[in-house]
């Protein structure tokens, strides 16, 4: 009897034990992080909120670092510092001020929001400095600048092991553009010199920091790479080539400026802010296992060349992405894809059809002219220029004769062919061999259905620019990206909400839809919008100086960059809650110059890990 007492005893001990450990348990859970997109104060109420909800105790607890703002993480002068302090207590105010708006009515908590004054590494193992770093910090918030030198002043110092030893303990690590590329282990830099957005598909374009002593935190996401001012600047090439790369992850986390996503133990939820998040996942179907750079220019470098990364799009709304076992809440991914590229074909007899992303700038002894003038019948062939889209007739006809001085040097009879008043145009004539039509606004320019008779009788036709998506079944009837930065904003990044592209029915002489200068000028947006509104169709997204070749054989990629093709044929969607896209399950593939027999037929088997 006295054995059974004590171990009873012995039993409650130990329930009483594990009762009062799991609180305690449940406080040591490592943080949340939060990596914002870019900019500022369209994410201030959501990190404020979130900042309040881990406060511990009285105080809502916020740590400003801003070593990001940094030039150099060895040294830094007093002007720079006091600059800096300066600039950096600029955005410690408006925290502030997002914290006490969001504090609840009637709440005793109040705000305690510090910018840390750490540029170099030696003020990252100063006593005094790392005092700051108290244990009822409920969050510590990155600024944008340079993710580089931003790191470089912290990475093991006492500094980056205190703040690690915090979010161990449950604090929530936040930054924005800079600091949001910090939040993941495998860190990109930036383009290398001489690389573009527009080349970021090319071989070597992206530093990448990913060492023992050189890397983003320790903490940071180990199952992606995260890029910022994703869609805004473009960036879809760099982090495509990141993820590719043996021993790196094969998953991306592209966030769009003025947008957030919570990351809870890898798993990516709760979007705020504006606009998209996208996930590149290169590993379900074996895209990174099959990427390969192709050698098509002695003066360029080789390019990626991809199939089937698996494309998802998250907007503020309830969805949810696992980075562990690559699972979207809104649908499942296929087991098995099967896909062809049948609608890369002209019908039987037509002319050849050159899809061109914009070669006005680069005309003069252009391969992609070379290569028309050859189909429409070499030296000698008479080909009737025709442009549209321009402020007046007398500049289009200025813009069509570019064309025709550049196909005549080339050693073709090429004239300009002018509408009236009323935008009609003559007869064409009955010697015309093939025809180039070309344009740089879509919204002021009509589908040539007076075309499709020479083109079915076996007419080729080059469509350059705005006129190239005339000839798919449906087009972005917008002009180019403005140069203003709020109405760039509002054609670059508002085109991922429902509405906001307009869509007009082209002449449907391909049954796909086509969206030129991708890269070039920030076109991701209507090609999603196309791709979402037409799940059926394939989108086409066209780069400058690069063209599609397509005819009874298939296409076949020409010129100087790559062809991206995205398919939601397999896709789920749905909009979020501010009406923008979300996607599951989209395919994305790239295409480099030459490349055409494999624009037949692509299958593909998932990798899928179990939940």
């Amino acid at each position: 009897m006295r054995h059974f007492t004590s171990l009873l005893l012995l039993l409650l001990l130990l329930l009483l034990f594990l009762t009062l450990a799991a609180p305690a348990s449940a406080q040591t859970r490592p943080g949340l992080l939060l990596p914002v997109g870019g900019g500022y104060t369209d994410t201030y109420n959501a990190l404020a909120q979130h900042a309040i909800a881990n406060a511990r105790g009285e105080t809502v607890h916020i740590l400003v670092l801003a070593s990001t703002y940094a030039t150099n993480p060895n040294s830094i002068t007093q002007a720079e510092f006091q600059q800096n302090m300066k600039d950096g207590g600029e955005r410690r105010l408006q925290v502030e001020g997002a914290c006490q708006r969001n504090l609840p009515p009637g709440s005793s908590l109040t705000c305690k929001v510090e910018l840390l004054p750490i540029f170099t590494r030696e003020d990252a193992s100063k006593p005094e400095n790392l005092a700051y770093f108290t244990d009822d910090v409920a969050m510590i918030y990155i600024l944008g600048g340079d993710q580089e030198i931003g790191m470089g002043a912290i990475l093991g110092t006492p500094v980056e092991e205190r703040i690690n030893q915090l979010h161990a303990a449950g604090a929530i690590v936040a930054g924005t553009s800079a600091g949001a590329a910090m939040l993941s282990r495998a860190m990109i830099v930036s383009l290398q010199t001489n690389y573009s957005n527009e080349g970021g598909l090319f071989f070597g374009s992206t530093r990448l920091s990913n060492s023992e002593t050189q890397r983003g935190f320790d903490f940071g996401l180990r199952s992606a790479v995260i890029d910022q001012h994703f869609y805004q600047r473009a960036r879809m090439g760099r982090l495509l080539t990141v993820i590719t790369q043996p021993g790196l992850p094969h998953l991306g986390v592209g966030i769009d400026a003025y947008t957030g996503v919570v990351v809870d133990d890898e798993v990516l939820r709760d979007v705020f802010g504006l606009y998209t998040v996208t996930i590149l996942d290169a590993e379900t179907y074996h895209a990174a296992d099959s990427a390969r750079y192709v050698t098509f220019s002695p003066d360029r470098p080789p390019l990626l060349s991809l199939r089937n990364v698996l494309l998802h799009l998250m907007s503020p709304g309830d969805v949810t992405y696992d980075l562990k076992t690559r699972s979207f809440s809104l649908a499942a991914a296929p087991a098995r894809i099967e896909r062809d590229f049948e609608v890369l074909r002209t019908p039987p007899g037509a002319g050849t059809l050159f899809l061109a992303g914009d070669l006005s700038e680069t005309l003069k002894d252009s391969p992609i002219l070379k290569r028309f003038v050859e189909v429409a019948g070499g030296a000698g062939a008479n080909i009737v220029v025709i442009a549209e889209g321009g402020a007046s007739i007398s500049a289009n006809e200025r813009f069509a004769k570019k064309y025709a001085d550049a196909l005549n040097n080339l050693g073709a009879h090429a004239s300009v062919l002018v509408p009236d008043e009323q935008g009609n145009y003559p007869p064409l004539p009955s010697d015309a061999a093939a025809f180039v039509i070309a344009g740089k606004d879509a919204s002021k320019m009509k589908p040539p259905a007076w075309l499709e008779e020479p083109w079915r009788a076996g007419k080729p036709i080059l469509a350059d620019n705005a006129a190239a998506p005339l000839f798919g079944a449906y087009y972005s009837a917008h002009g180019p990206t403005p140069d203003d930065s709020e109405q760039e904003e509002i054609a670059v990044q508002r085109s991922f909400w429902q509405g906001r592209t307009t869509i007009q029915p082209g002449v449907g002489y391909l049954n796909i839809t086509v969206e030129p200068q991708l890269l070039a000028d920030l076109r991701f947006g209507r090609l999603f919008s196309l791709a979402y509104n037409h799940p059926d169709l394939l989108a086409i997204g066209l780069n400058k100086d690069t063209a599609l070749e397509i005819n009874e054989q298939g296409a076949t990629v020409l010129g100087e960059n790559a062809v991206f093709v995205l398919d939601l044929r397999h896709a789920a969607r749905k909009l979020g809650t501010n009406d923008g896209f979300i996607i599951a399950n989209a395919l994305l593939d790239t295409f480099a110059p030459g490349e055409t027999s494999q624009i037949v037929r692509v299958m593909a088997n998932a990798d899928l890990l179990a939940e």
